[in-house]
Order: structure tokens, then C-alpha cells, then sequence
């Protein structure tokens, strides 16, 4: 059964801590604290790019396991702030990785559900077409579409970038998932002005985020789905050990976990680190479980919703299904 053999990611050097965002855009005090819940975040450098980040999150792959990657048959690329608006930012980095020219490779445009619905299609590719190998990149520098002087996203999103490496028989094996979309709600989150829908002389605006359609969708589209997706295999609450959900916001994540009634120690979190890392926040989660030195979950969840909007839920399994 595919699986994830490993994940490595990248956080770049430059950083940003939340001393001083109370001051400069006038929060009460503890906002930050408890409703945001990010005190550290790293900063994509000004000239650097997504494959740049990428491609970081390859090395630190390459030094990790060595070897070559002549076997690597499919690479997905999950991001919504590409290098270019065309060619595909997956072809730039098969070339910069070095790898084979038989690999099937495009990007998808999707944000903090995006690398639940890689894995999915991965897997699905690689069993369609008998590939040994996958890997799936995850990168969205939202700091390079921010407004600087908006209160709601500068104390809120960080830069990282990953890649996942997928095999046949690794540790952690795709199951089952389930996903949802509601384009209704498409100007939650969106840059206007980025692309053919732009009017005659408009001009690229900075992102724009509204915070009360989030949480109604989190409140009603999220819980479903995730008790969909345990439903779907085959099992209950108790049966899973872990879950990863996205890094929306200490506030959020707590909305969650009451609507869904489970203990914290369930449901790790590094938003404080690093913040919102949109595509990228699952796999640092998932990083940190790989890399620990105690054994893996039998079962393990993972949640991602926002930008589209849209969510999706899957199953981790070292058991057999």
C-alpha cells in the first residue's frame, strides 16, 4: 500500500516575533496570545522563491536519506504563489532536482487543504500507473502577497516549504479520505487583480481575508467531514491516536477540538512557532511525528480547510486495511 516513507521541511532564516503587533495595530491585550497563538514565524527572504524553498526541502531530504532518485516517477507541487504564472513551478524544480525527464509533473492551486488532496492524488497516480516512487512538495509564501499594515493576516501566516516522499510499503499508509468544497465562498480569502478576472486597469491587491467566514465553515463543514472520513474507515473516535489538523489559529483549533470532543494531548500543535503555513502545516506536524524518536500512531488523521473554501480529511494507517 503507498505510504509516507519520510517528510522533510524547510523554515527559512529570517524570522518575525508578535512583540510589538498589540502595540502597532491596537489589539486588546492576550489577543495574540490566545485568539492568534503566534509568537515566532519565518520570513521568506526577498529574493527568495518558491522553488527556492522547495528545492531547500529537497536537500534536507537528500541528506537525510542520500541515494539517488532515478525511481521518482510523479511530482506534485502544492501552492498558490508560484514562481511564474506559467511555466508550472513543478517542471523548474524536476530540472533544478536533477530529476528523470520521465516524470510526470504539474502544481495544484490549492491552499491549507491542498496537501491532504496531494496525497490522495498521488496515491492514485501511483497505483494507475505502477510508479515505485512520488514525491509532494508543499509551498505557499503568503508573506510576499500580505499587506504589511493588515491586522488581520501579518500576526497570523509564516513561510515553510516541504516535501513528502511516498512508497510502496513505508511506514505511514494512505487509507481512506473525504473532501468538500463551497466556491459560494471564494472571496474569503483572495488576491484580486491576479488573474483574467481582473478588470480593464486594476492593479494586483494584497490578500484579503474575512475571518467570520472561516469560523462558520469550521463550525459546519469541518466536524462532518472529519466524522465522515473516521466513519469511512471503518472506525470510531477512540480508534484514532492522533490528529493533525491545519494551523488555522489558536482559536480556531480550540473551536475544533470542543466541537469534536477531544482530549488536547490528541492533537499536537506548533502554531506558536511558526503560525499559519497554509499548504506546509500539516507536514511540519507530520515531520516532527516521523522524526520523534517513540513509536509511530496506528492511526493517524489529518484535517486541512480554508482558501477555496474547501476541506478534506484522510486516514494514516501502520495497520493493515
Amino acid at each position: 500500500m503507498i505510504g509516507i516513507r519520510d517528510v522533510a521541511c524547510y523554515l527559512p532564516e529570517r524570522t518575525a516575533e508578535a512583540d510589538g503587533l498589540t502595540e502597532k495595530f491596537g489589539f486588546k491585550p492576550g489577543f495574540l496570545e490566545n485568539k492568534v497563538g503566534v509568537q515566532h514565524r519565518h520570513i521568506a527572504a526577498p529574493g527568495e522563491s518558491t522553488s527556492d524553498m522547495c528545492a531547500r526541502a529537497f536537500e534536507k531530504l537528500q541528506r537525510r536519506r542520500g541515494g539517488d532518485w532515478n525511481d521518482v516517477g510523479l511530482v506534485l507541487l502544492c501552492t498558490q504563489n508560484p514562481d511564474y504564472k506559467l511555466p508550472h513551478t513543478s517542471s523548474i524544480l524536476q530540472a533544478r532536482l536533477g530529476l528523470p525527464s520521465s516524470v510526470l509533473a504539474f502544481d495544484i492551486s490549492l491552499g491549507c487543504s491542498g496537501y491532504v488532496v496531494m496525497l490522495t492524488v498521488a496515491k492514485a497516480l501511483m497505483n494507475e500507473l505502477g510508479l515505485r516512487r512520488a514525491m509532494v512538495f508543499t509551498c505557499d509564501p503568503y508573506s510576499k502577497v500580505l499587506d504589511p499594515e493588515d491586522k488581520a493576516t501579518v500576526p497570523l501566516f509564516g513561510d515553510a516549504a516541504s516535501v513528502t516522499l511516498l512508497e510502496a510499503g513505508a511506514p505511514l499508509a494512505i487509507a481512506k479520505g473525504t473532501f468538500g468544497n463551497d466556491g459560494r465562498m471564494f472571496e474569503t480569502l483572495i488576491i484580486r487583480g491576479s488573474g483574467t478576472a481582473k478588470a480593464n486597469g486594476q492593479v494586483e491587491e494584497p490578500l484579503r481575508m474575512e475571518g467570520r467566514n472561516i469560523f462558520n465553515m469550521l463550525k459546519t463543514q469541518v466536524p462532518p467531514n472529519i466524522r465522515a472520513c473516521v466513519e469511512l474507515n471503518g472506525l470510531t473516535f477512540p480508534d484514532v491516536d492522533l490528529f493533525l489538523f491545519h494551523q488555522a489559529s489558536a482559536w480556531l483549533l480550540n473551536v475544533l477540538r470542543e466541537d469534536l470532543g477531544l482530549p488536547p494531548e490528541k492533537i499536537p500543535t506548533n502554531l506558536s512557532s511558526v503560525g499559519n503555513t497554509v499548504s506546509t502545516s500539516i507536514p511540519l506536524l507530520l515531520e516532527e511525528l516521523l522524526q520523534s524518536a517513540r513509536p509511530l500512531p496506528r492511526t493517524v488523521l489529518l484535517s486541512g480547510f480554508g482558501v477555496g473554501l474547501a476541506w478534506a480529511s484522510l486516514l494514516l494507517t501502520t495497520a493493515p486495511q
